[in-house]
């Protein structure tokens, strides 16, 4: 629930005048109009000019308060308890989160990468729901658009923020920030994606770089400090307190001796010069970067190293993030259909290869978005990767995907490749191939729904219906 707040005071803190109804009314809850939804009265609602409103669809919620920057607004909202009117909208609403961020005193952690963002989230929130009242991203919906209603879900009651950071293009980052005002900033990697906006991979490896600013040089930066495109950012500007973690040997969170198996990983971790050894009931060398972002993030807040190592013993990766399930004929599906990047496959087929044992190493991919012209060359140079991978046969479906399937097929003769464009073909080539000795790692996009669909057909059925649980 949000604070309670004066109308009066809120007025004072957007610029804004009334010119419409009494100031005197107390508000519980604030949205912006065109994207969320009003759910209770004593709402404020943000309205630009330039989005229609319907009144009929929310005169139920009454009384409600609209804040718009439309110089007819007197009349235009006339139905509403009080209007304040604005000269800019976007200022008003972050004046206005501003002003509501600055009301609690609370460590907010704002989390960016091009992959690992959900899994360490999910990790800093497993370690301090146990002694902690947390306000956080809900999966993997890390939109600018959500940002604004997670932070009205901050209340006396919150103790720590834990919010995703998603990045479609440049100034999305920033307006994260803008929102959220986060003390603590965590970069997990920078990888090939968001192409399409970033239109370049140093524009792209820029926007994610605004969450140095956004933490006003004076906030905890933790970053990957084995990634060649993070090592590019003005970290040695940053007048605040600079984290880095890897495995390398300068990092302040140094992994070594990763290992992982079928049921889990573990390293040895080294922190201010003591090692700690760290399980993880979850699988892959990234999981070791994760867990000690999360570690990092969440000694700034102020628990105890012993603690967090032990409360990630018990933590459970958001489905379709490498399940290794039961299949079908008695095979076994690594299910990874959450996101499909070049960096979340290669570290995929890290984990293929380290739980295999004997084997036969299916791949099945589809076609990786959101690369805009880069799309070619991409899928060309994530060929020329799996084509040096020890795997047997490798599956695509998409016309993209194709274009890997060629450049493998072209690089390494010892790999069965199969190009499809036809979703049944896929089916039957699968189900021709697997067995119990078979290990088949299944790599898409969950928006790629024939995939998706196809998927289920692989699982056994008591596998998949505990997904279908997991998901509700």
């Amino acid at each position: 629930m949000v604070k309670r707040l004066q109308l009066k005071e809120v007025i004072e803190v957007v610029g804004g005048r009334l010119v419409h109804g009494s100031k005197d009314i107390e508000v519980k809850d604030a949205i912006i109009y065109h994207l969320h939804s009003i759910i209770q009265s004593h709402t404020m609602i943000f309205l630009d000019r330039r989005k229609p409103f319907n009144y009929e669809k929310i005169k139920h919620l009454e009384p409600f308060v609209i804040i718009s920057d439309a110089r007819d607004s007197r009349e235009k909202y006339q139905q509403a308890f009080a209007v304040i009117e604005v000269e800019n909208i976007r200022k008003a609403i972050l004046a206005f989160a501003e002003y509501y961020r600055r009301l609690f005193s609370i460590p907010v952690i704002a989390i960016t990468g091009t992959d690992g963002k959900t899994t360490t989230k999910d990790m800093i929130v497993h370690i301090l729901k146990k002694q902690y009242s947390v306000q956080s991203t809900i999966r993997s919906r890390n939109a600018p658009r959500k940002s604004f209603e997670y932070l009205m879900g901050i209340d006396e009651d919150t103790d720590v923020g834990v919010f995703e950071t998603g990045l479609g293009a440049p100034g999305n980052l920033r307006y994260h920030c803008d929102i959220f005002q986060p003390t603590i900033g965590i970069i997990t990697n920078i990888g090939i994606f968001h192409l399409d906006k970033c239109k370049t991979l140093e524009n792209y490896v820029l926007a994610k770089g605004e969450i140095i600013e956004g933490l006003k040089n004076k906030g905890t930066l933790l970053v990957n400090g084995d990634d060649e495109h993070i090592a590019t950012l003005p970290l040695k500007d940053y007048k605040g307190k600079l984290v880095t973690f890897g495995k390398s040997a300068g990092a302040d969170l140094r992994a070594t001796n990763i290992k992982v198996d079928s049921s889990q990983t573990n390293f040895t971790m080294t922190y201010e010069y003591k090692q700690y050894s760290v399980i993880l009931p979850c699988h892959g060398e990234h999981q070791a970067y994760n867990a000690m972002a999360a570690i990092g993030a969440v000694l700034d807040v102020g628990v105890d190293i012993t603690d967090a190592i032990n409360a990630l013993q018990s933590f459970n990766v958001l489905e379709k993030h490498l399940q290794v399930k039961q299949g079908i004929k008695d095979s076994t599906i690594i299910d990874d259909s959450w996101s499909l990047t070049p960096g979340a496959l290669k570290e995929a087929l890290k984990v293929l290869q380290s739980i295999a044992d004997d084997r036969k190493k299916i791949v099945l991919i589809g076609d990786i978005g959101r690369l805009g012209d880069h799309t070619a060359n991409t899928h060309l140079e994530v060929g020329e990767m799996i084509s040096r991978q020890d795997i047997d046969v490798l599956i695509t479906y998409g016309h993209n995907a194709k274009r890997v399937a060629e450049r493998v097929a072209e690089k390494n003769l010892f790999i069965q490749v199969y190009p499809y464009l036809n979703i049944k073909d896929v089916y039957q080539k699968v189900i021709s191939l697997l067995s119990p000795d078979s290990l088949c790692l299944f790599k898409c996009s969950n928006t790629d729904n024939d995939l998706m669909s196809l998927k289920e057909h692989f699982l056994k059925k008591d596998d998949m219906e505990r997904n279908q649980h997991d998901e509700r």
